[in-house]
């Protein structure tokens, strides 16, 4: 299975197959379940997901488009 990895300054995100969809997690917090890799990518870099509130994702340049984002496999 192949999932997405983008490393920001703060340490890296995930994009991972989960339960019936993707999880997106940064470290060891859970932002948040998505449909699609894609919808999950795009909520991260728009700061509009689950997310620890020390961390706010709008302001790490995280990439919108999933293409922008490195195939891991798991």
């Amino acid at each position: 299975m192949k999932g997405f990895r983008f490393g920001s300054a703060l340490g890296s995100f995930y994009i991972l197959p989960g339960n019936g969809g993707w999880e997106a997690t940064f470290g060891n917090a859970l932002l948040g379940a998505f449909s699609c890799p894609e919808v999950a990518a795009d909520h991260i870099s728009r700061g509009d997901c689950e997310q620890p509130s020390e961390l706010d994702t709008a302001t790490l340049e995280v990439p919108p488009e999933i293409s922008e984002w490195e195939i891991v496999h798991v």
